[in-house]
């Protein structure tokens, strides 16, 4: 039986980018394949193009968030969540056409429990940069390296569905994709696909472009150990 994948996907306020994200990701999926849409009250037509969608291709689903923040709408994407694998997604992107693909059949050929591919930054015109996120930012194994001084980005991720149950649920930390980055290389093993599946656009209103102080990095990181070593218990007190 041919594996399904979900694409976990939040929406807020992202109606100006949300048509090209979408058309990007149909265009490749297979047809007992999802788009799982946690959609936040926003105050333009995102709603209104996710459901003029809906209407014509049902795999398509949405569900309405009751909470606030990127975290909370990510939590209810992924808990509705139903294919083998599954890619996070931002609403302001676009997917390359050999993504679908070529995620599964990392996934098919090495066994792993997670995928992290490459991608590159464009501007809002997805103009793209000369240098993509691999040769940018020191990605590979470490697990305390990665820790101290993560570089991942979410919308390069995909998993298990296994692995969506250890990380959920999310907890309220900064960095809901460093926190699933974190669990799966603790839990489970990771593969690099160094081949450019996503054009990453920035523009005056992505949600992870601020710098923070030092405090508040450093207390981010701890708080992240703590949830971490909690989690970890808790999926070793589950397998026994």
């Amino acid at each position: 039986m041919a594996e399904t994948i979900s694409v976990a996907l939040p929406v807020y306020n992202g109606a100006m980018y949300l048509k090209q994200q979408l058309d990007s990701i149909l265009d490749q999926l297979e047809p007992d394949d999802e788009i799982v849409a946690a959609y936040q009250p926003s105050s333009d037509l995102s709603l209104e193009i996710l459901e003029r969608y809906q209407d014509r291709d049902g795999r398509i689903k949405i569900f309405h968030n009751k909470g606030r923040g990127i975290t909370s709408n990510f939590q209810l994407a992924l808990e509705h969540c139903n294919g083998d694998y599954i890619f996070l997604c931002d609403q302001d992107d676009v997917w390359l056409p050999e993504k679908r693909k070529a995620v599964v059949e990392t996934f098919r050929s090495s066994g792993a429990d997670f995928v992290l591919h490459d991608a590159v930054h464009t501007d809002e015109n997805l103009n793209r940069q000369d240098k993509t996120f691999f040769e940018i930012y020191p990605l590979g194994p470490g697990k305390w390296k990665n820790i101290k001084k993560p570089r991942m980005s979410g919308c390069c991720m995909a998993f298990t569905r296994a692995m969506r149950d250890k990380v959920l649920p999310l907890p309220e930390i900064y960095g809901y994709d460093q926190w699933i980055f974190v669990v799966a290389e603790f839990t489970g093993r990771i593969e690099y696909l160094p081949e450019v599946l996503l054009l990453h656009r920035l523009h005056g209103e992505n949600s992870t472009t601020s710098t923070r102080r030092l405090d508040v990095v450093l207390y981010c990181r701890a708080k992240l150990l703590i949830h971490l070593a909690m989690r970890l218990l808790r999926i070793k007190i589950l397998k026994k």
